[in-house]
């Protein structure tokens, strides 16, 4: 696996979660963070979430059909893929899990991070 690339105003960055013997689709809608919208800072804090989670992607326990998981993927300006990692929920950092939640509320009121 490699690290995300650096993260630019250009990019896109899509969250989703998915498994879990319940589906809740408020909770399996995919999430997206508009880099564009983002201050510097808040994009090399959001790209060492992104690494984090990588490095951590084999760990988790044991795979099941009532595990929840998050697929995290980096986009270019074109909305090609440009970096993907697929981990168990436990062991997002939970940095990772507020912009997720703020995602979700972004797109409800239409506002930046």
């Amino acid at each position: 696996m490699s690290q995300p690339p650096h993260l630019t105003r250009d990019n896109v960055v899509r969250l989703q979660r998915e498994g879990g013997l319940a589906h809740f689709p408020g909770l399996a809608r995919p999430r997206c963070i508009d880099c564009a919208r983002c201050s510097e800072a808040q994009r090399d804090e959001l790209w060492r979430l992104l690494s984090y989670a990588e490095a951590n992607a084999g760990q988790g326990g044991a795979p099941g059909a009532d595990r929840r998981r998050f697929c995290l993927r980096v986009e270019d300006a074109s909305g090609a893929s440009i970096w993907n990692v697929t981990v168990a929920e436990e062991v997002v950092p939970p940095g990772l899990l507020e912009w997720w939640r703020r995602a979700d509320i972004q797109a409800e009121n239409g506002s930046g991070p």
